[in-house]
């Protein structure tokens, strides 16, 4: 066997291995996270590494927690005001939509577990608002990950007092070159080096909102003298980093033993240059008591990789709380998928929660920049449930079928078909069509009633006579009429 290198392993940071298994790049790129094997020669671990992929789990069961979310445009509510609407459309100066800016950074503070977002306004601002609409002079947000964050110092009620954080300054071919940012609750400051003492310093200012800027997105419920809370999606991607060694392991195995090998008889005369293939003929002696066969290697291993593949993938499924949605669970009861569902819902509204009360104390700071009031409202979605149309209008239809009697349980009906058939329908042509449906079914309960009063008036005329109850006849179709 060829010596060992120096050992090969790869030790890899928290943040680091979230970041790259939601990416897949970093480590899980052309096999550079592949740890070597304890008895693994030189070369067979660099083919080993050639060989490496990546079936990314992480991702998807991520974007699953926040897309939901996201889905459609949040209601948001303002009153008139002339920078705000810019604040909208330009939330971090680069272009990008506060939806989608929200969106976005939503991913971070669900990955990380928890994501900051700093509130800063430009310096040069104009004296005039028209001057600084035209120069578009106006609050701006930038997030802050979790692993960037160097020191912090919080007051007895975990606010925060004080914030440093690390950005990368430039690229140079000694790599990257931080620079320094400290946040307080009157003054800034930006250094050169995270001793940030007198002589490193670039820029620095007093900004007297009498608050740190910063907000803290968290992605659950967590106490905020939390900085650095551990991600829920750890065990996620550390799975699926095994996973990634699993399938480096199976694919080098089935490459090295795909094939079966021909074995023949040979009494030491056979030729060294013999060609076998599907287009030549192997002759051997007739008096032989073995024939040419072919032999392959034992399965045993590649099937052992293949079953640990499966249980990582439905681990992570689980661990989700995804395995009942994507069907890698046996089946279940009716009420056990409802629970599954209620779950999932459950930390989709979780989550929708903080996503709101990040959007709120943003918009506060945005006011506390500029001195002006929005009066914003936003309203993220609570209710993510995933309805079956051809279900829900059997259902509907079973209960119109009860025939209460109720033109309101009735118009109840026609809203829950509404919300199942149509979930994305304009507000006005909902309204619509509900007074449409109220109208109708007040006429079909009213035409009911008369039909029902001339059934009984000719009832009572049948068994009456025609003598008798001429007057009778007469004073009912005046009432009737």
């Amino acid at each position: 066997m060829a010596d060992r290198v120096q050992e090969q392993s790869v030790k890899i940071d928290e943040y680091t291995l979230l970041r790259d298994a939601y990416h897949g790049n970093g480590i899980f790129s052309y096999g550079k996270g592949i740890q070597q094997h304890a008895r693994e020669s030189v070369e067979n671990y660099i083919k080993r590494q050639s060989l490496a992929y990546y079936w990314n789990y992480t991702r998807p069961v991520v974007d699953a927690t926040v897309d939901p979310i996201f889905k459609d445009e949040i209601k948001r509510d303002w009153k008139q005001n002339k920078l705000f609407p810019l604040f909208l459309e330009n939330a971090d100066h680069a272009g990008t939509r506060l939806q989608e800016y929200m969106r976005r950074v939503a991913v971070m503070a669900k990955l990380y577990g928890v994501v900051y977002v700093l509130v800063n306004n430009t310096e040069n601002l104009a004296t005039t608002l028209q001057g600084n609409i035209t120069n578009e002079n106006y609050p701006f947000v930038t997030e802050i990950l979790p692993n960037d964050v160097v020191s912090w110092k919080l007051d007895e009620n975990g606010a925060i007092l004080e914030f440093v954080f690390r950005q990368v300054g430039e690229f140079t071919e000694a790599g990257k070159q931080y620079i320094y940012h400290r946040w307080d609750r009157e003054t800034w400051s930006t250094h050169k080096t995270q001793t940030m003492n007198a002589d490193d310093v670039i820029h620095q200012g007093v900004h007297g909102l009498g608050v740190v800027p910063i907000v803290q997105w968290f992605g659950r419920a967590t106490p905020p003298n939390v900085i650095k809370p551990p991600s829920e999606f750890i065990s996620i991607a550390q799975t699926n980093y095994s996973l990634y060694q699993l399938c480096s392991w199976h694919t080098q195995l089935l490459v090295d033993q795909a094939f079966s090998i021909l074995t023949y008889p040979d009494d030491g005369n056979m030729t060294d240059n013999l060609t076998i293939g599907t287009d030549n003929l192997l002759a051997y002696p007739a008096e032989s008591s073995k024939a040419p066969a072919f032999i392959s290697p034992d399965a045993s291993p590649a099937n052992m990789l293949t079953n640990q593949m499966d249980r990582h993938i439905q681990e992570i499924y689980r661990m989700s709380g995804m395995d009942s949605v994507v069907g890698v669970q046996s089946a279940k009861s009716g009420v056990a998928k409802q629970w599954d569902f209620q779950r999932i819902n459950q930390r989709l509204a979780d989550f929708a929660v903080q996503c709101e009360s990040t959007e709120r104390k943003i918009v506060q700071l945005f006011e506390l920049w500029t001195g002006e009031t929005t009066d914003f409202t936003c309203e993220y979605p609570r209710d993510f449930s995933i309805n079956d149309v051809t279900e829900s209008l059997g259902q509907a239809q079973s209960a119109i079928d009860l025939n209460l009697g109720s033109n309101a349980f009735t118009v109840e009906v026609a809203k829950k078909v509404l919300e199942a058939y149509m979930p994305n329908i304009e507000p006005d042509i909902y309204d619509t069509i509900v007074k449409e449906v109220e109208e109708s079914t007040a006429q079909a309960k009213q035409d009911s009633e008369y039909s029902n009063l001339l059934n009984h008036a000719s009832m009572l005329q049948a068994l009456g006579g025609d003598d008798e109850d001429d007057g009778q006849d007469e004073s009912e179709n005046r009432h009737l009429n």
